[in-house]
Formats: C-alpha cells, sequence, structure tokens
C-alpha cells in the first residue's frame, strides 16, 4: 500500500472517531441534563408542598390567635351569647385541624425515624463486620512481623559476622590450609555458608512483600471501616435530632389536646345553657369521631345493600319474614319520580329551625335540619315508604328511624332518617303513609334537649331538607 493511501486511511479513521466521540459525549450531556432537570423538578415540588404545608400552618396559627383574641372581647361582655359559642366553635375547628396536621408530622417523623434506624442496625453490621475483619488481619500481619523479626535478626547476626570478619578472610581461609583435600573442604563449607545466607536473604524479602501486602489489605479494611463509622455516626446524630423533634411534637399536640378537651367541654357546656334558655335545642357539636365514623359506616352498609324498585321481588305481608333485611313490595316506594321528593315537615305544626344544614363553626358537618319541639310531640313520616332500620343508641342519634322511599326521576334512591326521639313506633319492614306517625320527639342520644333531627339522603349523600319540605 502507498504511503500517501494509508496517511489517508488514518485520517479518515480519525475523523470517525472523532465524529463518534462527539456524538457520544453530547448524547451523554444530553441525557446528563434531562436527569438533572428530573431532579430539580423533584426537588421543586417538594420544596413547594413543603412551603404550602408550612403557609396552611402558619394560616391556622393566626386564625387561632384571632379566635383567641375575639373570645377574650367577647367575654367581657358575656360567655353565654351565640356568638361566644360560634367563635369558641371556629377555635375548636382549627384546633381540630392542626392537631390533623401535627398527627400527619408524627406518622412524617416516624416514618424516616424507623427508616434511620434501620441504616443504623445496617451500618452497625457492617461496621461489626469489618472491625472483625480488622482484628483478622491484624492477628495475620502480628504474626508475620514475628516470623520476619526473627529471621531478620539471625539475618542482621550473620551480616554483623561477616562485617566483622572482613571480605579479606575468605582468602586466608583458603591460602592456610596444609593440603588440597583441606582446601576443597573448606571451600565446600564456605559455599554451603554462602548458600545459606542467599536462602535467608530471599525469605526476608518474600515476608517482606507479603507483609507489605498485608499492610495494604489492613488498611483498606480499616479505611472502609472508617467511611461506615463516620456513616454510621452521621445517621446517629439524625436519628437523635428527629428524635428530638419529634419528642417536641408530641409535646405540642399533647397541649393542644388538652386545650381542645377543656374548649369542647366549655363549648358543650355553654350550649346546653344558652339552648336551655331560648328553647333553640340541637345537637352538642363534639363528639367521638370513631364512634361517628362506626355508625355512618354501619349505615352506609344498609344504603348500599337497597334494591332498586325495579330490581324487587313482589313480596307479600305474609312471606316478608323469609326475606333477608328490609323487605317490599314494588307499590310500596316511588320508582323514578321525582313526586317522592315532595315531602312534609317531620314534627306537624313546628317549623322552626334551630340548627341548619352544612357545617358547625367548628368544622364538623350537620347532614340534617333540628326542629326544637316538646318532648313527646308526634314524629311523621316525611314521604310514604318503607321503614329500613330503628335503632336506639345513647350517643349520636340517639333513638332514630331511617325509611327508604323509593328513586326519584334521575334513579336515585330516597331515604329519610328521624333522630333524638323518646320512644319509636314502628318496625323494620313496616311500610308507612306520608304523615303516619312513626315516632315521639325526644332528647336521646347527643342532643341538648327535645328536638327532631331531620335528614334527607339521595343515593347516600345528605341534601339540604329545607328544599323539599312543605307545609
Amino acid at each position: 500500500m502507498h504511503k500517501k493511501s494509508l496517511i489517508r486511511i488514518i485520517a479518515i479513521l480519525m475523523t470517525v472517531s472523532i465524529s463518534i466521540a462527539s456524538f457520544t459525549a453530547g448524547g451523554i450531556s444530553a441525557y446528563s441534563e434531562i436527569s438533572t432537570n428530573s431532579y430539580k423538578s423533584a426537588e421543586q415540588d417538594k420544596q413547594e408542598a413543603e412551603n404550602a404545608l408550612q403557609n396552611q400552618k402558619d394560616e391556622l396559627q393566626k386564625n387561632l390567635e384571632d379566635a383567641e383574641k375575639k373570645l377574650a372581647e367577647l367575654a367581657v361582655q358575656s360567655k353565654n351569647t351565640e356568638e361566644y359559642v360560634n367563635t369558641l366553635d371556629e377555635k375548636i375547628g382549627y384546633l381540630n385541624e392542626q392537631l390533623t396536621l401535627l398527627d400527619n408530622d408524627v406518622v412524617k417523623y416516624q416514618e424516616e425515624i424507623d427508616a434511620l434506624q434501620k441504616n443504623i442496625d445496617l451500618n452497625q453490621a457492617d461496621a461489626d463486620a469489618l472491625q472483625i475483619a480488622v482484628d483478622d488481619a491484624q492477628l495475620v500481619l502480628d504474626e508475620l512481623n514475628a516470623k520476619f523479626k526473627h529471621k531478620y535478626d539471625a539475618y542482621c547476626i550473620r551480616v554483623r559476622a561477616i562485617y566483622i570478619s572482613g571480605s579479606f578472610n575468605l582468602l586466608s581461609a583458603l591460602l592456610t590450609c596444609r593440603d588440597l583435600s583441606s582446601f576443597l573442604t573448606r571451600y565446600e563449607m564456605i559455599k554451603s555458608v554462602s548458600k545459606s545466607d542467599a536462602e535467608l536473604l530471599a525469605e526476608i524479602e518474600e515476608q517482606t512483600k507479603v507483609i507489605l501486602q498485608q499492610e495494604d489489605e489492613l488498611n483498606a479494611k480499616k479505611a472502609e471501616l472508617d467511611i461506615v463509622l463516620a456513616k454510621l455516626n452521621s445517621e446517629k446524630s439524625q436519628l437523635q435530632s428527629k428524635q428530638n423533634d419529634l419528642t417536641k411534637i408530641q409535646e405540642v399536640q399533647a397541649t393542644k389536646k388538652a386545650m381542645l378537651a377543656t374548649d369542647r367541654a366549655e363549648s358543650d357546656r355553654l350550649l346546653a345553657e344558652l339552648t336551655a334558655k331560648n328553647g333553640m335545642y340541637t345537637e352538642f357539636k363534639n363528639e367521638d369521631k370513631e364512634l361517628i365514623d362506626a355508625l355512618e359506616k354501619e349505615i352506609d352498609d344498609l344504603l348500599s345493600g337497597i334494591k332498586n324498585p325495579n330490581d324487587v321481588t313482589l313480596a307479600t305481608t305474609s312471606n316478608r319474614h323469609d326475606v333477608t333485611g328490609p323487605a317490599y313490595s314494588y307499590s310500596d316506594v316511588y320508582n323514578n319520580s321525582d313526586a317522592v321528593l315532595n315531602m312534609t315537615y317531620p314534627v306537624p305544626g313546628n317549623y322552626t329551625v334551630s340548627c341548619g344544614f352544612g357545617k358547625y363553626s367548628n368544622g364538623n358537618p350537620h347532614n340534617g335540619i333540628d326542629f326544637p319541639c316538646s318532648k313527646g310531640s308526634k314524629v311523621v313520616a316525611a314521604q310514604s315508604g318503607v321503614v329500613i332500620k330503628t335503632q336506639r343508641l345513647d350517643y349520636s342519634y340517639g333513638y332514630y328511624v331511617m325509611i327508604y322511599h323509593g328513586t326519584d326521576a334521575r334513579g336515585r334512591s330516597v331515604v329519610t332518617l328521624y333522630a333524638h326521639n323518646s320512644s319509636i313506633l314502628v318496625s323494620v319492614g313496616e311500610t308507612v303513609s306520608k304523615g303516619q306517625q312513626i315516632a315521639k320527639s325526644g332528647s336521646t342520644g347527643n342532643s341538648t334537649g327535645p328536638h327532631c333531627h331531620f335528614e334527607i339522603r339521595l343515593d347516600n349523600n345528605a341534601v339540604n331538607p329545607k328544599n323539599y319540605l312543605s307545609k
């Protein structure tokens, strides 16, 4: 091949190599940029979430302080006012929200503590294993050094003897022989000693290499152990810091729970006094959440099992006892008709509302409306239907009745609920007509005085009853 052709080929290969290198570098750079941007985006999202959470906490604290300031101002006049009770309930609502956020913080810190403790346990195990390896390597090195010292001391003695005797002694020892036999014998002895010296030196050199290699391995293990110990100490420091933070949060939590309990008790006391004074009886606004959640689940399970009238097999009074759950015939309830939504007031002649539909000032839901009335007043079915539940509780709804009325024009199931009765006059599975008495009013369960708590649920979603009631 000509020299110029060879040079040309080399040049082409170098160009291609440079292009490939540039492309590869560009690809790596682009990938690195994408990865960096993704990391930054995740970090930004995390930071934004933390900022939003902190803003929420700051706002809650400000609202709480404003409520406390307003309570102090109102207390100068009187605590037995609706405005004071409502403001106190607002404060309770803020405390509830703060406690929810604190609960989340406790869970978060506990998860981080558990993760750190897990890492600490793993790193401690690694450190223990490395320490054993370091100790074993040190023992091996110590044994090697002991053997080396023995050989080295012997070699030093030999070198010292050679140095003292001088190099001319070899020639003198040979020349002073009396005959050839002595010369040869002495020569063989000198050669044997020299060979022994050479072997001793070789052993020392070999042992030196082994010792140096063992020292390198030992130093590497020590360096690895130092890294693990440094990480372990750092994680222990983080763990202690987070445990301290968790303790502080739990202390704040305990303080706020005590404050909440005190405020709830005062709210209930003042509300009882206020409703007794004006006759506008309703429910206490602070109840055990676990009990309420359990009751709601019981109602949800019941309503989720109700059949659409189209799916009901006709049943007669004589065979209803064979049917599991509330049974009814097609004609007992409405079927896809908005006529079902034309309801009458549950306590005839009592139209005053002591507490409307929506939320209390503390944020808790009020899923119906309350009609204060004298104890023993007639409580009637707001619309015709079938009784699907009667229950007698000493909390929440107290003695209550639920009636299924069928479906509206949109196919939504329609159910009404009547609570806090002193007695119940109907049974599950019984068909009732609009305006028929089903109970006597009272103040059972969570109640400040005699009243009827009335609810309408469409597909188990509570709606404002006032939109469906007429005299």
